[in-house]
Order: structure tokens, then sequence, then C-alpha cells
């Protein structure tokens, strides 16, 4: 790319770095820097645009703040790809969800096996402490690309023989609702702010402490009965979730919410 073609106005109000950073954004989003590219580096960059290298670092801090570059230290800075917007106001699975938004996924099964439930996890599934569930460890990745750590718990008694099925093949909501006859409703959630941990990161492939997006909730069928309780745990560099919101009129003229979403930051 010829840098030196970026064409600045000194004299416009708008400060430069953000003038360059906006440029570099025009360019991405065109296709003439994809994801991958390597910029100059900052004094490179800036004698080609005619500006001070303190100039160019505000921009490209600007850029790496938004996700739009990859600053990796010692190495050089890239241009990110972009992230996978997922819609949690419907009750996809992740192959759906993915498939929806043009990619490719793939699953590893980390394990799958019946165990009795942690006590929380029982008491999200309406089960008795003694009764078994199928614990399912997943590693979901986009374009080879890990993205996505999740655990499942199903109820044993409602899905025999679910421990067998070949889940790195076959969607967990496809079999609840094509072979056990558990149509899917809803789902309850919440979505936290976190870091990788020990055991999270080399399976992400992050380093420890990288910003990591927790969801953890319960699908409940058309009757309203718990079916799946769930942990997931997203790449916060490579994933961003949309949430919608719409209030109407209720027959006193109050307002009502149509949706609840939760959303807790620690």
């Amino acid at each position: 790319m010829d840098w030196s073609a970026l064409a600045l106005n000194k004299a416009s109000p708008v400060p430069l770095y953000h003038q360059l950073a906006e440029a570099i954004r025009e360019r991405v989003r065109l296709g003439a820097l994809p994801p991958g590219d390597r910029l100059p580096p900052e004094r490179e960059l800036a004698e080609k645009v005619g500006i001070s290298r303190m100039t160019a670092r505000q921009a490209v801090a600007e850029l790496a703040r938004d996700g739009a570059l990859d600053v990796r230290h010692g190495v050089g800075t890239f241009v990110a790809a972009p992230k996978l917007t997922y819609d949690a106001l419907h009750l996809l699975g992740f192959t759906e969800e993915t498939l929806r938004l043009g990619g490719t996924a793939a699953t590893r099964v980390l394990s799958q096996a019946v165990a009795p439930p942690p006590a929380p996890v029982a008491a999200r599934l309406d089960l008795d402490p003694a009764e078994p569930a199928v614990e399912i460890v997943r590693l979901r990745s986009v374009g080879g690309e890990p993205l996505l750590l999740e655990t499942s718990w199903v109820p044993r008694a409602a899905c025999p023989g679910l421990e067998g099925e070949d889940l790195a093949r076959r969607s967990l909501y496809d079999l609840l609702e094509g072979r056990y006859g558990h149509r899917l409703g809803e789902a309850r959630q919440t979505v936290e702010a976190t870091t990788a941990g020990d055991r999270d990161a080399p399976l992400l492939g992050v380093p420890v402490g990288s910003p990591v997006l927790l969801v953890e909730g319960v699908a409940l069928t058309e009757r309203g009965r718990p079916i799946e309780a769930f942990t997931a745990i997203y790449r916060a560099d490579r994933v961003r979730f949309a949430l919608a919101s719409r209030r109407e009129a209720s027959g006193n003229g109050a307002a009502a919410t149509e949706r609840e979403v939760s959303l807790v930051m620690r």
C-alpha cells in the first residue's frame, strides 16, 4: 500500500491522529488492508504520511483499542480479523449461529460422560443432588481458530444415550429436538467480562489473563422445562454479542420491555 498517498488535512480541527485512524479504517473496510496485513513501524508510518511519530502512535493506539489493529509487541502491528457478532436474543446453537454469519464451524469434544452435576448446576436443571446428568465439554472453532470453550449439562433421564452421541459432528440442539423431542423455547443467561485462566487460555490459544466473555445460563423447552445448563467462555478479541431491547406501551400507558438481558461486569 502507498502510505504516502494518504491525504491528511493539517488545517482541519479534527486531530491528525484521528484522521489517520479513520483513513486506515476506511482502507480496511474497502479491503485495501486485509486482515493479517502488517503496518509499517510507527517511525516509518509517520515519515510516509508526513506527521510526527507521536501522532502516528496515537492513531495506532486508537485503532488497537477499537480492535481494528492487533499490536504484537516485539513482532509488529497487524490488521485484526473482524469480530464475529453473535445474536444473544435468539436461541441458536454455535454451529447454526456460525453458519448464519457465513463461517465454518468445527467442534472438538474434550469430554462427554455421565456424572453427578455440581450443586448449582443441579439447581438450575431442577434435579435432585444425586440425579445424574451428561456433561459435555467442547472446544468450538471457526476457520480453524478456537473461539469458544463450552460446557453443557443435560439431564440424563431426559436424553438417554446422549453420552454416546457424536457431538463433534452433530448439533446438540438438533439432537435435543430431533431425537429426544425437546423443542427449545428460550434461554436465560448472563454475560460476564473476565479473564482466561490456566485451563482455558491454552485451549483458546490466548495468554493467561486475556479478556474473555463468560456466558452462563439455562435453556428451557417450550413447556418451560430446563433441558441444558451451560457455561461458555468466548475469546473477547474475536467475539462480540449483539443485544436489542424494545419498549412497548402497556394497558395503563406505562412502557414495558419486551426482553430482558443481564450484563455482569467485574
